[in-house]
């Protein structure tokens, strides 16, 4: 066998020994690239192939991994308690023993009997709950809360995490916020936040964070960004940003983005009498900034400033009434900005609610300055998108330093370039492309079995990004980009027949930050679902029959 064959070869026996021996591709050292990236090349012969059908769990939601793999985040049924369990590993002796008890044989799916040792303990071997950590965060003065369990942050290489509980709240909004806050978008209902900052080493709470009367969206950390120490917290209803710095542990304020500059002096009204809900202030000055970059865009002596110029002026009252819906810290100074058409009122919605209109703003935060204007159709952003869409995924493997990849970015990266001709296929991607922008923190899986680069699978029913897709009918293929051989399948099948009235059935999957462990979660009304996807030596991937070609009669 040749050299560069024995480098692309999948044979596990070969890998081994390419390691052993220091073969290594071309041109790298493997003291300059990050731990475990060696091993990259594992991932196509060491896979998840093994699945085990409907296992028990204790009665808690389960969120995520650590970033170093080394913990499984859960929340109790009350939503009132943090639970850490501690993994173990799939390769343990502990887990061996008990695959090889149950003698699983060769398939690719183990489906349990009634009282099955396999599918009742196959958790207690994984994560050792009796060692697990409990947290009771919502009791005494935060007793009204309830934490969010589609919300969590880690910090500090994941050392903390941040975690939101939220409570309802029925009062008024002081008419004060009325005059600090220009942009105040008061159709929205408001809660009462507080934030824990959880040391996950010691297993205690280092900081709370209170935020009475507000409406953030934590919802699969759409509100909340992270760029190292630097946290950002946008609030909808007062249109700000909040900007901290995480010291120890700690939440120190830095300051606040949005209402006005910071050598700004304080001139509203203090007879605040005479103020209401209808009392026209000036816009927010990133909206000044945003105005005035659009016009120096603009060169008054060139040819078509007419019409330029009458274009500024029509989008004058569409900016002036944006809101801001998204945002994302790029790096330590840069801001993205998701501005969105503020909702008209009506009587009735029409179904489906029409796309709104967007604006994406680049603001930095030591200058307060705005360096980019783009619309929702525009080209020149999907670029910069596909450059730097790694280093906008704000999400590393602390093992590899790959960064996840989504399958419709890989599908842009291979094909964009050839488009460049075709204006209209270039503005549909751009339309289709470009909302997914500012990317939520820490919304994506680092597993390596994600990169689309390397496996193939159908991005309907899973994705990256860590939320629920619709139960398919069938299992999910992972197929080897290069060799389009199937690699390994995910038993996760709808419970139930797929039809237009039948209830939607969701599956969420959990994925080891590095090693071939999945926990799949199965929705269908109130009942949950549990399955453990692991690599097993035994199984035995069945591959697709090729069909032989008819022989012609004679």
């Amino acid at each position: 066998m040749s050299y560069n064959q024995r480098l692309q070869s999948q044979n596990i026996v070969h890998l081994l020994q390419n390691r052993e021996s220091g073969y290594t591709c071309v041109g790298s050292q493997l003291s300059r690239i990050p731990r475990l990236a060696y091993e990259r090349r594992f991932y196509k012969s060491i896979t998840p192939c093994l699945t085990i059908d409907s296992v028990a769990i204790p009665p808690v939601y389960l969120r995520k991994f650590t970033p170093d793999g080394s913990q499984l985040l859960a929340f109790s049924h009350d939503q009132r308690s943090l639970h850490i369990y501690p993994y173990r590993g799939f390769s343990s002796a502990a887990v061996g023993e008990l695959i090889r008890e149950a003698n699983v044989g060769t398939g690719e799916c183990y489906k349990s009997e009634d009282n099955n040792v396999l599918s009742s303990t196959i958790f207690e071997r994984l994560f050792a709950p009796k060692e697990a950590k409990s947290l009771r965060l919502c009791q005494g003065l935060n007793g009204r809360y309830y934490l969010h369990r589609e919300f969590s942050v880690f910090l500090e290489n994941g050392k903390y995490v941040l975690l939101a509980a939220m409570s309802v709240l029925r009062s008024a909004l002081p008419i004060e916020d009325y005059v600090r806050y220009p942009d105040l978008f008061d159709k929205l209902d408001a809660f009462s936040y507080v934030f824990f900052v959880v040391d996950l080493e010691l297993g205690v709470v280092s900081d709370r964070l209170f935020l009475p009367q507000d409406s953030i969206v934590v919802s699969h950390n759409h509100g909340i960004s992270v760029f190292g120490s630097k946290v950002a917290i946008m609030s909808r209803l007062h249109q700000c940003i909040y900007v901290y710095e995480i010291s120890k542990g700690k939440l120190c304020e830095q300051e606040t983005i949005g209402p006005r500059p910071r050598d700004f002096i304080e001139r509203a009204s203090s007879d605040v009498e005479d103020l209401d809900a209808t009392t026209v202030l000036p816009i927010t000055h990133i909206k000044q900034r945003v105005l005035s970059f659009l016009y120096r865009q603009i060169d008054l002596d060139g040819d078509g400033a007419r019409e330029k110029l009458q274009e500024f002026y029509k989008n004058y009252e569409f900016i002036e009434h944006m809101i801001m819906e998204r945002m994302q810290l790029i790096n330590r100074d840069l801001l993205l900005l998701r501005y969105e058409e503020r909702p008209k009122e009506a009587e009735v919605m029409p179904l489906p609610p029409p796309t709104p209109r967007r604006l994406y703003v680049f603001y930095t935060i030591s200058a307060e300055e705005v360096v980019g204007v783009y619309p929702d159709f525009s080209v020149d952003l999907l670029q910069i998108i596909l450059l730097f869409y790694d280093e906008m995924s704000n999400v590393r493997s602390l093992q590899t330093g790959d960064a996840p990849s989504l399958p419709l970015h890989y599908f842009l990266k291979q094909n964009f370039v050839d488009a460049n001709a075709t204006v209209p296929f270039v503005r549909h991607a751009a339309l289709r492309f470009n909302p997914g922008i500012p990317v939520s923190s820490q919304c994506l899986s680092p597993s390596p079995y994600l990169k689309y680069s390397d496996f193939s699978y159908d991005d309907r029913y899973m994705s990256p990004l860590e939320r629920p897709n619709p139960c398919s009918a069938d299992p999910i293929i992972f197929k080897d980009q290069a060799t389009k051989a199937v690699k390994f399948r995910l038993f996760a099948k709808a419970r139930r027949e797929i039809g237009t009235m039948a209830p939607r059935e969701l599956c969420a999957f959990i994925w080891h930050p590095f090693e071939p462990l999945v926990l799949s979660i199965q929705k269908c009304m109130n009942s949950y679902v549990y399955h453990v996807h692991l690599y097993h030596h035994g199984t035995v991937v069945e591959q697709p029959r090729q069909s032989q070609p008819q022989p012609s009669a004679s």
